[in-house]
């Protein structure tokens, strides 16, 4: 049987989904395929950053998620062992509560990937998507106009399927990255540890709630501990493969491992399994290949320490979905995905390399690197050399748009999402002039096609939405003026994934002109932007 689809994603793990779940958002039909029978059964990684519970906010998912939490500080404790009281404490880049919501609505989590992925996956049904779990793809055929892919196994059998892209989010051994000619660049490592995962009644004998994570460092079981929800723990264990040693595989010795590194001598210990792995870094030498892009660790891996795996993962698809949507859709030129590469892959690299140097302090760590990176790309209309992270957040190109409160309950990322919205100062009436003007000719163009080809109508021109800082009687959007630094005639453009894509200072002569020279740049339509992105 064939099959149709715009986006075909291959890997049903927190890049893939996310992905998926932005570009059904955004109007595309997607396909996921997943080689695994089902979600994650382990709980992988557990840190979810302010950015990534914004995101999973906007969607609606931020208390289906937050039901799965941890009970534990986020915060990384270092000592001999778990009962003793802690030689010291560092955040090691987790703000605290009160830090995340003096810039966000929202704030960070340890949620264990075995209660996410479920999540993430029943969102994709619900709007639309299909994921098939048990299926690979093979025989990746990419040709400039497409790809065409042979899926084996699952509920569908053997068929084959058409997509006007597809995207790897298929782990560090990718298949889709392979097939895309896309090399992988080594950074190096940090160590090998062998890590078991077990439940036990550790909380009884704490008179505290646990750290996040601890570093242990008693002579007999150095390591690393860190809760991960429904009683269960994980322990992770260095060893010296290049000295001969061999991890630990011995339920016995795990036993006396996680007894001796709690400091519960008689701990009852339910060993539910136990792997190995290497704390090792790699990049791929790009991100984007035709038709075809990277996320997740596909695209970057990164060791565990630090927590960003997940979080760049998980904003890739994010960022990239809506993309892809409305360039299949005809609401966006070429030269939008090309800021894929652009924009993730200075994010990925950095990542990736910095989570090989975790115990060395870096001002980008923590909210810094989460919520102040700045972009550059072919569809960011910014002329300055801005550094990679911003410690003030005041609306320029390339940056997320702030947050501020427009009532009890609601941000004003929460009205930012899934829109592209011109953001202006209090005197808008030229502004509000030329939207209003170029929805129109959206709408005649919209008839006009109707009338001649009905089937333009599924693409539009993209919709623009008009927001006024301080203008409305009620006063909800109050206080945007001033954290988005917008005097009278001012506008920020922002894109439906919460970027500022352009900015205009001061009053203008020619609202309808700027305007649409903004979005054309935005779009990827720009003949500045197509000659960026063919070049």
């Amino acid at each position: 049987m064939n099959h149709t689809t715009d986006v075909l994603v291959v890997g049903a793990g927190p890049a893939g989904l996310a992905t998926a779940i932005s570009a059904l958002r955004h109007g595309a039909r997607v396909l996921v395929v997943e080689r695994r029978a089902d979600t994650s059964s382990i709980p992988r990684a557990t840190g979810m950053s302010t950015r990534t519970m914004e995101i999973l906010r906007t969607w609606g998912l931020e208390a289906a998620v937050r039901a799965g939490a941890v009970d534990c500080d986020p915060m990384v404790a270092i000592g001999p062992t778990l009962t003793d009281p802690a030689t010291r404490y560092a955040h090691h880049g987790f703000p605290s509560t009160a830090e995340s919501l003096a810039v966000s609505p929202t704030h960070l989590t340890i949620v264990p990937q075995d209660h996410t992925e479920p999540v993430l996956a029943a969102e994709v049904t619900r709007l639309g998507g299909v994921v098939r779990f048990g299926t690979t793809a093979t025989g990746l055929d990419v040709t400039p106009r497409g790809v065409r892919a042979r899926l084996d196994g699952g509920a569908g059998g053997t068929d084959t399927v058409r997509a006007r892209f597809v995207v790897g989010a298929d782990g560090t051994r990718s298949t889709v990255r392979s097939a895309l000619g896309i090399g992988v660049r080594d950074l190096g490592g940090s160590g090998a540890y062998a890590q078991a995962l077990f439940r036990a009644p550790i909380h009884a004998h704490l008179d505290r709630r646990p750290p996040g994570i601890a570093f242990l460092d008693h002579p007999e079981a150095t390591g690393v501990l860190l809760p991960v929800g429904s009683g269960r723990w994980e322990f992770a264990h260095p060893y010296e493969p290049e000295r001969g040693e061999q991890p630990v595989d011995d339920p016995a010795r795990w036993v006396h491992l996680v007894r001796t590194a709690t400091g519960i001598p008689d701990l009852p210990v339910e060993l539910l399994g136990s792997m190995t792995f290497a704390m090792t870094a790699a990049v791929a030498t790009a991100f984007r290949a035709g038709p075809g892009f990277l996320v997740g660790d596909a695209a970057h891996r990164t060791t565990p320490a630090g927590a960003t795996g997940l979080n760049t993962a998980i904003h890739d698809g994010h960022e990239l979905g809506w993309k892809l949507a409305w360039v299949a859709r005809g609401l966006a030129g070429q030269a939008l995905l090309d800021s894929h590469e652009a924009e993730r892959g200075p994010v990925g690299r950095w990542n990736a390399a910095r989570s090989l140097r975790r115990d060395e302090s870096d001002p980008a760590d923590g909210l810094e690197g989460d919520l102040g990176r700045s972009y550059r790309s072919p569809v960011i209309d910014a002329t300055d050399d801005a550094p990679p992270f911003r410690t003030d957040r005041a609306a320029r190109p390339g940056e997320r748009a702030p947050h501020v409160w427009l009532g009890p309950a609601t941000s004003l990322l929460d009205v930012l999402a899934d829109r592209l919205t011109l953001v202006t100062g209090p005197d808008a009436t030229g502004w509000a002039r030329a939207v209003a003007r170029r929805e129109r000719r959206a709408l005649a163009w919209a008839r006009t096609a109707a009338g001649l080809l009905p089937a333009l109508v599924d693409a539009p021109l993209a919709r623009l939405e008009l927001l006024v800082a301080d203008g409305d009687p009620d006063g909800k959007a109050r206080g945007v003026a001033a954290a988005y630094r917008l005097a009278p005639g001012s506008a920020v453009l922002v894109r439906p994934d919460g970027i500022v894509a352009w900015r205009h200072d001061g009053p203008c002569t020619d609202h309808d002109g700027v305007l649409a020279r903004a979005l054309d740049v935005t779009l990827g339509w720009s003949a500045a932007a197509q000659a960026a992105a063919a070049g």
